[in-house]
């Protein structure tokens, strides 16, 4: 199982109540999604134990992060430094979070061949709850949603560009809730499901929430609570 919604909801808290949703908040936000792209990965994987591929790699990270400094000072003002060093700081916590509780292997060296690392914690967690967990999530990238809404009608973007913005952000929301119902609905009717169905819906959910942040990435700034 992955915990992506978790994560994001729990920095969340954490930025509403200490500091403000700067550029280097939106990074880590960004960064805390990253490394689940990798769910791509596991429809050419046969291990089922195998929770991170490759984007849970200390070596990926900080080459991600090395390219993206160089880019930004070949392209000046193409990647605000802010935004680089959160979306750092967001894919290391991922990486330890899951390292902690995931309950599964983590390609922590990829691609050097050293073997995964074993999750320190194996949470006794039932299939079943693990699906409600998975089908909350779907909320959760919904709230992501409504607070990009709030801040965009706080914001000073441009009107025309703002009415296209929310429009998608909320259809975004449907989504998310359909998903949410869905797979919700096929478990209490006891009705056979898909993990990789869940998977693949979580995959894109998180596809889009980076591509409504990169979007919208300019209307973040020091003065903007995410939390207000």
């Amino acid at each position: 199982m992955i915990y992506t919604g978790f994560y994001i909801i729990s920095s969340l808290f954490v930025i509403h109540k200490f500091s403000t949703f700067s550029k280097i908040n939106l990074g880590i936000i960004v960064g805390l999604m990253v490394p689940d792209l990798d769910i791509f990965f596991r429809y050419f994987n046969s291990s089922e134990n195998l929770h991170g591929g490759p984007l849970h790699s200390i070596i990926l990270a900080l080459t991600i992060f090395i390219f993206l400094l160089i880019i930004n000072e070949i392209k000046k003002n193409h990647f605000s430094k802010q935004i680089i060093n959160g979306l750092f700081i967001g894919i290391i916590g991922h990486i330890f979070f899951d390292i902690l509780i995931s309950g599964q292997k983590i390609s922590f060296y990829w691609p050097l061949p050293i073997n995964p690392v074993d999750s320190l914690f194996n949470l006794k967690i039932s299939s079943s709850t693990q699906y409600i967990l998975s089908c909350f999530q779907f909320l959760i990238f919904r709230y992501i949603g409504h607070r990009l809404i709030a801040l965009l009608i706080k914001s000073n973007f441009p009107i025309l560009k703002q009415g296209k913005a929310i429009h998608l952000i909320s259809n975004f929301m449907k989504i998310q809730f359909f998903f949410f119902f869905s797979f919700l609905l096929l478990f209490l009717l006891k009705i056979k499901y898909s993990i990789l169905l869940i998977d693949f819906s979580m995959l894109c959910s998180i596809i889009f929430s980076l591509y409504c942040l990169y979007t919208l990435k300019d209307i973040f700034n020091k003065e903007a609570s995410i939390g207000k």
